[in-house]
């Protein structure tokens, strides 16, 4: 018997080895499987630490751009430094701001990089306020004046008299509203007035009542119609006596309505919050007259004394200006708007409130210029609030002598004269008088001027989103 217990105890130690093994082995592969599962949690944690760690940068990234975006707009509606192109740093990242003057605004691109992610926004601003100047010369009721071959390039509007004397021109259309009246003037375009009379006329004349001693290239339409040359047709409801007609007569036609008159393109209250903005910019009390160093920069600010610019001083106008005093530049001096208008303009207003009637005048003379940024659309907008002319008296508000410029002169009470070679864009005034060959040469971009400051702070942001860098 003893051989086969012997036998059974090796069977027990052979099934007792086998199942240790098994246990083993099944130790081990679950310490295996527990290894790969922690492997896979590692690298998935892994994996999901650095997603988040790019999505962090991903969105530091999109925040530094905005920043940038919002640094950029604060600049523009502050009216404070703007350049085309800088960077903003954040710790180790960085943003880069460009901005573009576009047709009807400023684009702004704000693009951020942290550890190679990119992230942009774009903005486009709106200007406060868009002003329109439709004809080269607007004229209240004082009226037009032209003397000795002055030229208005483009077309007039007057609520009085346009009167001209010693061959001047209007390139355009004249039109003189109510009962006012056109003579001794060339005018190539259209003309119409309660009365025309000596006058040359490239395409048709109207008349609410007389057409006298005209030379029309066109048709006539008058309620007479005397000692008059037409080239195509007569239309007349009372007479036509001593004319030619190189068409047919149409009697008996009713004779047109008078124009009406229009406003002035700049209400009163706008100039008045243009005011308000220069101030809030600073004030300037003295020296008095204030005379600033070449290369300075003015605006917005409120200088409380009459402005001197002369000899071949440059200075850059970088926001509105408000001058309670007379404003005078001469002798090649020059007024330049700063080049981060882009193609907005801006404006210089001379205005005593206390004393509008022999103050708040301005004088450009000898060859002094005052110029826009540099791009097309952006002019000067130069503002006399002298009021004298519309009270009857003699003062001259704007006078512009042997000078060559850029800007938009505007003295909505008062008179404006311009002399002796003088070439500038547009003139609106009360009274406007031309003499000694001058000329305005209106440029079609003045139908919507663009000003960089106007009601609500003078930008407004018209879309803000994220784009592709």
């Amino acid at each position: 018997m003893a051989p086969q217990c012997s036998a059974n105890a090796i069977n027990k130690r052979k099934r007792g080895g086998s199942t240790g093994q098994a246990l083993l082995i099944t130790v081990v592969l679950i310490l295996f499987a527990m290894l790969i599962l922690v492997g896979i949690g590692t690298t998935f944690a892994l994996k999901r630490a650095a997603s988040s760690e790019l999505d962090v940068q991903s969105k530091r990234s999109y925040f530094l751009a905005e920043a940038g975006l919002e640094d950029a707009v604060f600049r523009l509606k502050r009216g404070k430094n703007l350049p085309p192109t800088y960077t903003l740093s954040l710790s180790d990242a960085s943003a880069t701001i460009s901005v573009t003057p576009v047709l009807g605004g400023q684009d702004i691109l704000s693009v951020a990089d942290v550890r190679f992610l990119k992230r942009a926004a774009r903005s486009f601003m709106k200007p406060g306020v868009g002003i329109s100047f439709p004809y080269g010369v607007q004229i209240g009721e004082g009226g037009l004046v032209m003397e000795n071959t002055s030229k208005v390039i483009g077309s007039v509007y007057s609520n009085g008299n346009i009167i001209g004397n010693n061959s001047p021109t209007v390139t355009g259309d004249a039109f003189a509203a109510t009962i006012s009246r056109i003579g001794h003037i060339t005018i190539d375009g259209l003309a119409r007035a309660h009365l025309i009379t000596d006058t040359t006329v490239g395409e048709s004349a109207t008349s609410t009542s007389d057409i006298d001693s005209v030379s029309i290239g066109r048709h006539g339409y008058a309620d007479r119609i005397i000692d008059s040359t037409i080239g195509g047709d007569a239309y007349y409801q009372s007479t036509i006596s001593g004319s030619t007609v190189g068409g047919s007569t149409f009697p008996a036609t009713p004779a047109p309505s008078d124009l009406p008159e229009i406003p002035m393109p700049i209400a009163d209250s706008q100039l008045d919050t243009w005011e308000t903005e220069a101030e809030a910019g600073g004030v300037i009390s003295s020296p008095c007259p204030y005379e600033p160093a070449s290369g300075s920069s003015l605006g917005p600010v409120k200088i409380n004394c009459d402005l001197v610019i002369d000899g071949t001083k440059i200075i850059t106008l970088a926001g509105t200006l408000w001058v309670s005093g007379n404003f005078s530049i001469e002798n090649s001096a020059q007024l330049k708007l700063s080049p981060s208008f882009g193609s907005l303009s801006g404006v210089v207003i001379a205005d005593t409130i206390s004393n509008r009637t022999t103050s708040s005048k301005i004088s450009v003379e000898n060859s002094a210029q005052i110029l826009g940024s540099g791009t097309p659309g952006s002019y000067v907008l130069v503002v006399s609030r002298n009021n004298s002319a519309e009270g009857g008296g003699s003062e001259v508000a704007i006078d512009i002598k042997n000078s060559s410029n850029a800007p938009v002169f505007y003295a909505p009470h008062g008179l404006i004269t311009i002399q002796n070679n003088t070439n500038l864009k547009e003139a609106t005034a009360y009274k406007l008088h031309l003499k000694n060959s001058a000329t305005v040469t209106y440029e079609s971009g003045l139908v919507n001027a663009n000003f960089s400051s106007g009601p609500g702070g003078g930008w407004s942001i018209d879309s803000w989103k994220e784009v592709v860098p």
